[in-house]
């Protein structure tokens, strides 16, 4: 799980992205940084791969994740 807390995590993720239509591919590099206010990491629920197609419409929406904290209060949102 993502925890603001664990030290290691606080510089956050550098992910390389490769994407591919099988003839041509590209990279990008993508910085993932947290923030957190409370102890408790928010639990992130989706998939851990999505394929879009080349062609996809700009503003479309190509995953969706639940998100759930422990938190109480001002902390929970």
């Amino acid at each position: 799980p993502l925890d603001y807390e664990d030290v290691a995590q606080r510089d956050g993720f550098r992910l390389r992205i490769r994407v591919s239509d099988g003839l041509h591919d590209t990279t990008s590099n993508v910085i993932v940084q947290l923030i957190d206010e409370n102890d408790h990491a928010p639990d992130i629920v989706g998939p851990s791969e999505v394929q879009i197609s080349e062609d996809v419409e700009r503003g479309t929406i190509v995953a969706r994740f639940t998100v759930t904290d422990r938190d109480a209060g001002d902390h929970a949102r």
